[in-house]
């Protein structure tokens, strides 16, 4: 099998090339469809998240080892499996749930997963879509996407789910009250692809960039707030009479976009931050006593709620987000143009 490695922090991916995998027991072996190219992947690929204050956490302390096959949002076709596999057969194409747990742990046996505290993550802690072929360590961990294509499937396995279970986490939210999208990147337009699957609250998206938000505005009836040409604060408190947000999610969640969420929430209002980009929040903490606020973060999201992710998608046909797909050898260039905010909706790479 070919893959395309990451050997050190920072440096152009390598090409490798290892004996296919032979799986055994409840292992899977996929050949790789498509494969989405993630923002995570771009700060595992730099080797670090920023935390403001020229503060940085480094990814190799995280438990992080190199060589390692960058790639998690992974649809693939089975083309063998282990001898005690029993849900999936050969020619069968299934999106990859790519946030493997320790498999004994409270988290794990709740279907909560994503939040184990021995984690092996694909394309994390272990090789991941950046190849012609991965293993899969057990069968639970293949999803059914039904005809979805590859290329619009991959992502859910990430950006959809993140979006997904981070609105979750603000419902419910009544006809009159206003939910603020901070960020229409790949997690936000995945956010506003399935909102109105869960409220119909008026919603507000906020961005930098027009293109980003001309594809908002093809995905649903959203207000739509450039920030760079007028302040969001004051945009906001003037579409909500005053009153503020009742919930805001932070796609961004770097200083300046957490700041100025944090300023437009009303009382009882809840901020779930999901950007990874970096930086500090500060605030009086009486405001958050007397406004009764609830900020929260949100990391990705368990199995059953990809699998209800999917049965949205498919069910009610939802309008996809912009997706473009390279070939693998473009990989380094795609994750310099996801550092650049340069791509709108999602890019993903096929072998």
């Amino acid at each position: 099998m070919k893959s395309l490695q990451l050997a050190e922090f920072g440096k152009p991916l390598q090409w490798a090339e290892t004996e296919t995998p032979v799986p055994k027991g409840k292992e899977v072996l996929l050949k790789v469809d498509a494969c989405g190219v993630c923002h995570s992947d771009l700060h595992i690929w730099e080797g670090y998240y920023e935390l403001g204050n020229d503060e940085r956490m480094y990814i190799a302390e995280r438990g992080v080892d190199l060589p390692l096959t960058l790639g998690h949002e992974v649809v693939g076709t089975v083309v063998q499996a282990g001898e005690d596999v029993t849900e999936v057969k050969k020619g069968d194409r299934r999106l990859i749930y790519p946030w493997v747990g320790c498999g004994e742990c409270k988290y794990c046996r709740t279907d909560r997963m994503h939040m184990c505290l021995s984690p092996g993550s694909i394309g994390v802690f272990q090789d991941g879509g950046y190849s012609d072929y991965i293993l899969i360590p057990h069968e639970q961990y293949l999803v059914d996407i039904d005809g979805l294509k590859p290329e619009n499937a991959c992502s859910y396995a990430c950006a959809g789910l993140t979006a997904y279970s981070a609105l979750k986490k603000m419902m419910p939210l009544e006809d009159d009250e206003t939910m603020v999208i901070v960020g229409a990147g790949g997690l936000g337009l995945m956010a506003m692809q399935v909102v109105r699957e869960l409220t119909s609250a008026k919603v507000i998206v906020i961005d930098v960039d027009n293109e980003k938000l001309k594809a908002a505005g093809e995905l649903g009836n959203f207000t739509t707030i450039n920030s760079k040409s007028e302040n969001p604060v004051d945009r906001v408190m003037e579409l909500t009479d005053g009153k503020g947000a009742s919930a805001i999610v932070d796609f961004v969640n770097n200083q300046a976009t957490s700041t100025a969420a944090f300023n437009m929430l009303q009382k009882n209002g809840i901020m779930v931050m999901v950007g990874l980009f970096g930086g500090k929040l500060t605030f009086s903490n009486p405001v958050a006593t007397l406004k009764n606020l609830t900020i929260r973060g949100s990391y990705t999201g368990g199995l059953s709620e990809l699998r209800e992710l999917i049965d949205i998608v498919r069910d009610k046909k939802l309008k996809s987000i912009p997706v473009k797909t390279y070939k693998l050898d473009a990989a380094d260039e795609l994750l310099k143009k996801v550092k650049n905010g340069e791509i709108t909706g999602r890019a993903v790479v096929a072998p």
